[in-house]
Protein backbone atom coordinates (compact mmCIF):
# COMPACT_ATOMS: atom_id res chain seq x y z
CA UNK A 1 0.00 0.00 0.00
CA UNK A 2 2.99 2.48 0.21
CA UNK A 3 3.13 5.29 -2.82
CA UNK A 4 6.15 5.15 -4.95
CA UNK A 5 7.30 7.22 -7.50
CA UNK A 6 6.85 4.27 -10.11
CA UNK A 7 3.02 4.64 -9.63
CA UNK A 8 2.90 7.80 -8.91
CA UNK A 9 -0.20 8.45 -11.42
CA UNK A 10 -2.33 6.26 -8.80
CA UNK A 11 -0.73 7.13 -5.71
CA UNK A 12 0.98 10.42 -4.22
CA UNK A 13 2.70 10.99 -0.26
CA UNK A 14 1.45 13.35 1.71
CA UNK A 15 3.68 14.61 4.79
CA UNK A 16 2.24 16.10 7.78
CA UNK A 17 4.68 17.74 10.00
CA UNK A 18 3.08 17.57 13.12
CA UNK A 19 5.98 19.20 15.33
CA UNK A 20 9.59 20.66 14.58
CA UNK A 21 11.04 18.97 18.32
CA UNK A 22 12.79 15.91 18.94
CA UNK A 23 13.56 14.43 21.92
CA UNK A 24 16.97 13.15 20.70
CA UNK A 25 19.66 14.95 19.02
CA UNK A 26 20.87 12.18 16.30
CA UNK A 27 24.77 13.02 15.22
CA UNK A 28 23.87 13.16 11.18
CA UNK A 29 20.58 14.99 11.80
CA UNK A 30 20.35 17.06 8.30
CA UNK A 31 17.06 19.59 10.67
CA UNK A 32 19.20 22.38 11.93
CA UNK A 33 16.29 24.39 11.85
CA UNK A 34 14.28 23.25 15.17
CA UNK A 35 11.88 25.16 17.14
CA UNK A 36 8.70 24.99 19.12
CA UNK A 37 6.41 24.82 15.82
CA UNK A 38 3.86 22.00 16.12
CA UNK A 39 0.86 21.37 13.83
CA UNK A 40 -3.42 21.73 15.22
CA UNK A 41 -5.26 18.55 14.97
CA UNK A 42 -7.74 20.54 12.96
CA UNK A 43 -5.22 21.72 10.37
CA UNK A 44 -3.77 18.15 10.06
CA UNK A 45 -7.99 16.87 9.43
CA UNK A 46 -8.49 19.64 7.30
CA UNK A 47 -5.10 18.49 4.74
CA UNK A 48 -6.20 15.15 5.01
CA UNK A 49 -9.66 15.58 3.94
CA UNK A 50 -8.57 17.91 1.01
CA UNK A 51 -6.18 15.47 -0.51
CA UNK A 52 -8.38 12.50 0.10
CA UNK A 53 -11.30 14.68 -1.44
CA UNK A 54 -9.38 16.24 -4.62
CA UNK A 55 -10.18 14.98 -7.62
CA UNK A 56 -6.56 14.32 -9.43
CA UNK A 57 -7.45 10.58 -10.59
CA UNK A 58 -5.44 9.32 -7.48
CA UNK A 59 -6.44 6.00 -5.69
CA UNK A 60 -3.93 5.63 -3.20
CA UNK A 61 -2.77 8.48 -0.61
CA UNK A 62 0.02 7.95 2.20
CA UNK A 63 0.54 10.15 4.69
CA UNK A 64 3.36 10.43 6.80
CA UNK A 65 3.20 11.57 10.09
CA UNK A 66 6.81 13.38 10.32
CA UNK A 67 8.91 15.69 12.83
CA UNK A 68 11.36 16.26 14.73
CA UNK A 69 9.54 13.14 16.36
CA UNK A 70 6.14 12.69 15.48
CA UNK A 71 5.01 10.53 18.67
CA UNK A 72 5.79 13.82 20.55
CA UNK A 73 1.82 14.92 18.71
CA UNK A 74 0.76 11.53 19.94
CA UNK A 75 -2.62 12.72 20.68
CA UNK A 76 -2.73 14.44 17.14
CA UNK A 77 -1.90 11.04 15.67
CA UNK A 78 -4.57 9.64 17.33
CA UNK A 79 -7.01 12.13 16.79
CA UNK A 80 -6.87 12.60 12.95
CA UNK A 81 -6.48 8.89 12.27
CA UNK A 82 -9.64 8.14 14.46
CA UNK A 83 -11.49 11.17 12.54
CA UNK A 84 -10.42 9.66 9.26
CA UNK A 85 -11.77 6.21 9.17
CA UNK A 86 -14.83 8.04 10.93
CA UNK A 87 -15.46 9.04 7.57
CA UNK A 88 -15.68 7.82 3.91
CA UNK A 89 -13.53 8.36 0.93
CA UNK A 90 -13.41 7.14 -2.47
CA UNK A 91 -9.72 7.03 -1.65
CA UNK A 92 -7.56 4.13 -0.53
CA UNK A 93 -5.19 5.64 2.12
CA UNK A 94 -2.50 4.79 4.73
CA UNK A 95 -0.68 6.51 7.41
CA UNK A 96 2.74 5.81 8.81
CA UNK A 97 5.49 7.09 10.81
CA UNK A 98 8.94 7.05 11.24
CA UNK A 99 10.34 6.95 14.99
CA UNK A 100 12.87 6.59 16.88
CA UNK A 101 10.96 4.32 18.78
CA UNK A 102 12.19 5.94 22.83
CA UNK A 103 8.43 7.68 23.65
CA UNK A 104 5.68 4.47 23.38
CA UNK A 105 3.63 4.09 26.41
CA UNK A 106 1.66 1.43 26.96
CA UNK A 107 -1.49 2.89 26.24
CA UNK A 108 0.09 4.37 23.08
CA UNK A 109 0.86 0.56 22.45
CA UNK A 110 -2.60 -0.80 23.04
CA UNK A 111 -4.09 1.94 20.39
CA UNK A 112 -1.56 1.27 17.84
CA UNK A 113 -2.46 -2.36 18.07
CA UNK A 114 -5.91 -1.74 17.03
CA UNK A 115 -4.74 0.75 14.22
CA UNK A 116 -2.77 -1.40 12.04
CA UNK A 117 -4.94 -1.99 8.92
CA UNK A 118 -4.53 1.81 8.79
CA UNK A 119 -1.63 2.99 10.68
CA UNK A 120 2.01 1.52 10.16
CA UNK A 121 5.30 2.36 11.69
CA UNK A 122 8.57 2.09 10.63
CA UNK A 123 11.31 1.93 13.48
CA UNK A 124 15.06 3.93 12.68
CA UNK A 125 17.80 1.27 14.73
CA UNK A 126 21.21 2.32 13.55
CA UNK A 127 22.35 -1.54 14.16
CA UNK A 128 24.17 -2.83 17.32
CA UNK A 129 23.52 -1.16 20.56
CA UNK A 130 27.09 0.63 19.87
CA UNK A 131 26.37 1.50 16.55
CA UNK A 132 22.80 3.42 17.11
CA UNK A 133 24.36 4.83 20.75
CA UNK A 134 26.80 6.87 18.69
CA UNK A 135 24.46 8.08 16.60
CA UNK A 136 21.32 8.53 18.75
CA UNK A 137 21.86 9.95 22.47
CA UNK A 138 22.69 6.51 24.01
CA UNK A 139 18.65 5.88 23.22
CA UNK A 140 18.98 1.84 22.12
CA UNK A 141 18.07 0.12 25.65
CA UNK A 142 14.81 2.66 25.84
CA UNK A 143 13.60 1.14 22.91
CA UNK A 144 10.94 -1.78 22.78
CA UNK A 145 12.28 -4.04 19.68
CA UNK A 146 9.81 -6.74 19.98
CA UNK A 147 6.80 -4.40 19.85
CA UNK A 148 8.15 -3.02 16.47
CA UNK A 149 8.59 -6.70 15.56
CA UNK A 150 5.69 -8.46 16.27
CA UNK A 151 3.23 -5.77 15.59
CA UNK A 152 5.09 -4.51 12.12
CA UNK A 153 6.62 -7.72 11.07
CA UNK A 154 7.00 -6.28 7.37
CA UNK A 155 8.35 -3.07 8.39
CA UNK A 156 12.19 -2.86 7.67
CA UNK A 157 13.96 -1.04 10.24
CA UNK A 158 15.99 2.29 8.97
CA UNK A 159 19.57 2.47 9.40
CA UNK A 160 21.77 5.36 8.66
CA UNK A 161 25.29 5.13 8.77
CA UNK A 162 27.27 7.73 9.96
CA UNK A 163 30.79 8.26 9.57
CA UNK A 164 31.32 6.82 12.82
CA UNK A 165 29.49 3.61 12.13
CA UNK A 166 30.40 3.20 8.50
CA UNK A 167 33.24 0.50 10.39
CA UNK A 168 30.56 -1.69 11.99
CA UNK A 169 28.37 -1.67 8.86
CA UNK A 170 28.53 -5.24 8.43
CA UNK A 171 28.26 -5.86 11.79
CA UNK A 172 25.17 -3.32 12.50
CA UNK A 173 23.13 -4.94 9.37
CA UNK A 174 23.82 -8.16 10.52
CA UNK A 175 23.08 -7.69 14.38
CA UNK A 176 19.68 -6.29 13.05
CA UNK A 177 18.77 -9.25 10.91
CA UNK A 178 19.80 -11.60 14.05
CA UNK A 179 16.73 -9.75 16.03
CA UNK A 180 14.44 -10.71 13.14
CA UNK A 181 14.49 -7.21 11.01
CA UNK A 182 15.12 -6.43 7.49
CA UNK A 183 16.82 -3.56 6.56
CA UNK A 184 16.37 -0.83 4.67
CA UNK A 185 20.09 1.51 4.99
CA UNK A 186 21.74 4.33 3.50
CA UNK A 187 24.67 6.50 4.19
CA UNK A 188 23.54 10.01 6.20
CA UNK A 189 23.01 12.72 3.80
CA UNK A 190 24.64 16.38 3.77
CA UNK A 191 28.00 14.82 5.74
CA UNK A 192 31.50 14.70 3.71
CA UNK A 193 31.98 10.95 2.68
CA UNK A 194 35.38 12.48 0.60
CA UNK A 195 38.46 10.68 1.85
CA UNK A 196 40.17 7.41 0.72
CA UNK A 197 39.75 5.99 4.45
CA UNK A 198 35.96 6.24 4.14
CA UNK A 199 36.10 4.16 0.45
CA UNK A 200 38.41 1.88 1.75
CA UNK A 201 36.20 1.01 4.75
CA UNK A 202 33.01 0.89 2.65
CA UNK A 203 34.29 -1.51 0.52
CA UNK A 204 35.50 -3.72 2.91
CA UNK A 205 31.95 -3.21 4.48
CA UNK A 206 30.08 -4.22 1.57
CA UNK A 207 32.19 -7.19 0.59
CA UNK A 208 31.30 -8.45 4.11
CA UNK A 209 27.90 -8.43 3.87
CA UNK A 210 28.05 -9.47 0.36
CA UNK A 211 29.77 -12.78 1.82
CA UNK A 212 27.13 -12.88 4.72
CA UNK A 213 24.05 -12.64 2.01
CA UNK A 214 25.98 -15.95 -0.18
CA UNK A 215 25.88 -17.65 2.75
CA UNK A 216 22.26 -16.98 4.22
CA UNK A 217 19.95 -17.25 1.15
CA UNK A 218 16.87 -17.24 3.24
CA UNK A 219 17.93 -13.58 4.04
CA UNK A 220 16.52 -10.58 2.22
CA UNK A 221 19.66 -7.98 1.08
CA UNK A 222 19.82 -4.71 2.70
CA UNK A 223 18.67 -1.84 0.37
CA UNK A 224 22.11 -0.72 0.33
CA UNK A 225 22.64 -4.36 -1.87
CA UNK A 226 19.60 -4.11 -3.75
CA UNK A 227 20.37 -5.81 -7.27
CA UNK A 228 17.02 -4.28 -8.97
CA UNK A 229 18.76 -0.61 -8.54
CA UNK A 230 21.05 -1.90 -11.80
CA UNK A 231 18.86 -3.04 -14.24
CA UNK A 232 18.54 -0.12 -16.30
CA UNK A 233 22.21 0.93 -16.54
CA UNK A 234 23.13 -1.05 -19.21
CA UNK A 235 20.55 -0.07 -21.54
CA UNK A 236 21.26 3.34 -20.94
CA UNK A 237 17.65 4.34 -22.36
CA UNK A 238 16.57 7.13 -20.26
CA UNK A 239 19.48 9.16 -18.91
CA UNK A 240 17.04 11.60 -17.67
CA UNK A 241 15.38 9.19 -15.75
CA UNK A 242 13.72 11.03 -12.51
CA UNK A 243 14.40 9.27 -9.34
CA UNK A 244 11.76 10.40 -6.71
CA UNK A 245 8.39 12.18 -6.97
CA UNK A 246 9.09 15.27 -5.24
CA UNK A 247 7.15 18.46 -6.04
CA UNK A 248 4.93 15.42 -8.24
CA UNK A 249 3.65 12.60 -5.91
CA UNK A 250 4.82 13.77 -3.10
CA UNK A 251 4.09 17.15 -1.21
CA UNK A 252 4.82 18.03 2.35
CA UNK A 253 2.93 20.40 5.07
CA UNK A 254 4.66 22.38 7.46
CA UNK A 255 3.22 23.29 11.05
CA UNK A 256 1.48 26.17 9.81
CA UNK A 257 -0.04 24.51 6.92
CA UNK A 258 3.00 25.80 3.93
CA UNK A 259 3.10 23.11 1.29
CA UNK A 260 6.93 22.18 0.13
CA UNK A 261 8.31 19.87 -2.61
CA UNK A 262 8.91 17.57 0.10
CA UNK A 263 10.03 17.30 3.70
CA UNK A 264 13.66 18.31 2.80
CA UNK A 265 12.40 21.29 1.50
CA UNK A 266 11.08 22.37 4.80
CA UNK A 267 12.32 25.39 6.45
CA UNK A 268 13.34 23.55 9.46
CA UNK A 269 15.83 21.76 6.99
CA UNK A 270 16.81 24.12 4.90
CA UNK A 271 15.89 27.71 6.86
CA UNK A 272 13.01 29.93 5.96
CA UNK A 273 14.83 31.90 2.49
CA UNK A 274 15.66 28.97 0.89
CA UNK A 275 12.49 26.90 1.78
CA UNK A 276 10.54 30.08 0.28
CA UNK A 277 12.62 30.28 -3.01
CA UNK A 278 11.95 25.65 -3.14
CA UNK A 279 8.21 27.51 -3.65
CA UNK A 280 9.49 28.88 -7.02
CA UNK A 281 11.08 25.79 -8.30
CA UNK A 282 9.72 23.71 -11.12
CA UNK A 283 9.11 19.92 -10.90
CA UNK A 284 6.36 19.32 -13.58
CA UNK A 285 8.93 17.52 -15.61
CA UNK A 286 9.42 13.85 -15.36
CA UNK A 287 12.79 14.14 -17.30
CA UNK A 288 15.80 16.51 -17.32
CA UNK A 289 17.17 18.28 -20.32
CA UNK A 290 20.88 17.23 -20.80
CA UNK A 291 21.58 20.93 -19.96
CA UNK A 292 20.19 20.51 -16.38
CA UNK A 293 22.19 17.86 -15.06
CA UNK A 294 25.26 18.65 -13.47
CA UNK A 295 28.18 18.71 -15.80
CA UNK A 296 30.63 16.95 -13.78
CA UNK A 297 27.58 13.60 -13.84
CA UNK A 298 26.94 13.93 -17.56
CA UNK A 299 29.32 11.41 -19.11
CA UNK A 300 29.18 9.01 -15.46
CA UNK A 301 27.88 5.60 -16.72
CA UNK A 302 25.78 5.16 -13.47
CA UNK A 303 24.41 8.03 -14.24
CA UNK A 304 20.53 6.97 -14.76
CA UNK A 305 20.62 5.02 -11.42
CA UNK A 306 23.06 6.88 -9.08
CA UNK A 307 20.80 7.26 -5.90
CA UNK A 308 20.08 11.36 -5.46
CA UNK A 309 17.79 13.48 -3.07
CA UNK A 310 16.58 16.55 -4.75
CA UNK A 311 15.95 17.67 -1.33
CA UNK A 312 19.59 16.38 -0.41
CA UNK A 313 21.19 18.66 -3.46
CA UNK A 314 19.31 21.85 -3.13
CA UNK A 315 19.68 21.55 0.85
CA UNK A 316 23.91 21.33 -0.13
CA UNK A 317 24.33 22.86 -3.55
CA UNK A 318 21.42 25.37 -3.90
CA UNK A 319 20.52 23.41 -7.18
CA UNK A 320 18.00 20.22 -7.31
CA UNK A 321 19.71 18.97 -10.08
CA UNK A 322 23.21 19.54 -9.00
CA UNK A 323 24.77 16.58 -6.51
CA UNK A 324 26.45 16.59 -3.71
CA UNK A 325 29.83 15.51 -5.40
CA UNK A 326 30.91 14.37 -1.75
CA UNK A 327 29.54 11.04 -1.47
CA UNK A 328 30.46 10.44 -5.48
CA UNK A 329 33.17 7.77 -4.88
CA UNK A 330 31.21 6.33 -2.18
CA UNK A 331 27.92 5.84 -4.70
CA UNK A 332 30.42 4.24 -7.48
CA UNK A 333 31.88 1.97 -4.65
CA UNK A 334 28.26 1.08 -3.61
CA UNK A 335 27.15 -0.28 -7.59
CA UNK A 336 30.40 -1.87 -8.15
CA UNK A 337 29.71 -4.00 -4.89
CA UNK A 338 25.85 -4.41 -6.24
CA UNK A 339 27.07 -5.40 -9.50
CA UNK A 340 29.70 -8.49 -7.76
CA UNK A 341 26.91 -9.54 -5.91
CA UNK A 342 24.76 -10.07 -8.43
CA UNK A 343 26.68 -11.73 -10.65
CA UNK A 344 27.40 -13.68 -7.36
CA UNK A 345 23.56 -14.44 -7.64
CA UNK A 346 23.14 -15.15 -10.67
CA UNK A 347 26.19 -18.18 -10.49
CA UNK A 348 23.97 -19.49 -7.65
CA UNK A 349 20.97 -19.20 -9.88
CA UNK A 350 19.25 -17.20 -6.58
CA UNK A 351 17.78 -14.34 -9.16
CA UNK A 352 14.61 -16.28 -9.10
CA UNK A 353 12.24 -13.44 -7.86
CA UNK A 354 12.56 -11.48 -10.95
CA UNK A 355 11.11 -12.36 -14.65
CA UNK A 356 13.63 -13.68 -17.19
CA UNK A 357 14.16 -10.02 -19.18
CA UNK A 358 14.82 -8.33 -15.67
CA UNK A 359 17.03 -10.96 -14.53
CA UNK A 360 18.79 -10.58 -18.15
CA UNK A 361 18.43 -6.72 -17.59
CA UNK A 362 20.51 -6.99 -14.42
CA UNK A 363 22.89 -9.25 -15.20
CA UNK A 364 23.88 -7.53 -18.48
CA UNK A 365 23.99 -4.20 -16.30
CA UNK A 366 26.52 -6.01 -13.28
CA UNK A 367 28.80 -6.84 -16.38
CA UNK A 368 28.97 -3.75 -17.91
CA UNK A 369 29.53 -1.95 -14.38
CA UNK A 370 31.97 -4.20 -13.84
CA UNK A 371 33.94 -4.00 -17.14
CA UNK A 372 33.42 -0.05 -17.12
CA UNK A 373 34.18 0.87 -13.26
CA UNK A 374 36.66 -1.33 -13.00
Amino acid sequence: MIASFENEQKSKNITLVLTHQCNLDCTYCYEHHKNSCTMSAELAKEIVDRELSMDDGVSMVEFDFFGGEPLLEFDTVKEVVEWTVAREYDKDYIFFITTNGVLLTDDMKVWLREHTDVLQIGLSLDGTKEMHDVNRCDSFDEIDLDFFRTVYPEESVKMTISRETLPKLAEGVIFCHSIGYDVSCNLAYGIDWESEENRAVFERELSRLIDFYLENPHLKPCSILDVNRIKSIASQEDRNYRLCGAGYAMRAYDCDGSCYPCQYFLPICVGDEKARRSLELDFSSLGLREEQVDEKCRSCFIRNACPTCYGNNYATTGDIYRRDMRICKMNIIQFKAIAYFAIKLFEADRLGEYEKAEQAAILKSALAIVRTLD
